[in-house]
């Protein structure tokens, strides 16, 4: 009887940890999701702004997350699009694209251990190109 009742124990114990490991997955995607929509938002002067949206949006899946556990990294990058080579190279134009990073860091518990879980999304924007000018073009332009 006692052999029963344990492994009954054991039984509900492993389908619990199932259950809470699939939803922690689940929050995972979704709050994953929802930091990639807010990614559009983000304005490289007020960087911030977008803490509070990602802190509601956690926790209404039931994520704990505070705006110190995020980051928001706007940076130049030359990483640029195979549209934006094939037009910039013939024309010897330079684009400074932007690189928007949002990472999140936060613990999820599955049967009251702490998972470290970790998010990371980014997105290049594209920037308006500057036409550079070859020599031959720029000693045209200058002579009378």
């Amino acid at each position: 009887m006692k052999t029963t009742i344990v492994i009954v124990a054991l039984m509900f114990l492993a389908i619990y940890g199932v259950v809470q490991v699939s939803t922690m997955y689940r929050a995972h995607g979704d709050l994953e999701t929802s930091v990639q929509h807010t990614l559009d938002a983000v304005d490289e002067n007020a960087k911030d702004s977008v803490k509070p949206g990602i802190v509601e949006a956690a926790h209404k899946l039931g994520i704990e997350v505070l705006p110190g556990d995020i980051d928001v990294v706007c940076e130049n990058t030359d990483v640029q699009p195979f549209q934006q080579r094939v037009v910039s190279k013939p024309l010897h134009a330079k684009a400074n694209n932007l690189r928007v990073t949002i990472s999140l860091h936060y613990v999820a518990r599955v049967i009251g251990w702490p998972v470290p879980q970790q998010i990371t999304v980014f997105t290049v924007r594209h920037a308006p190109m500057v036409i550079q000018p070859s020599k031959a073009t720029q000693e045209l332009l200058d002579s009378p």
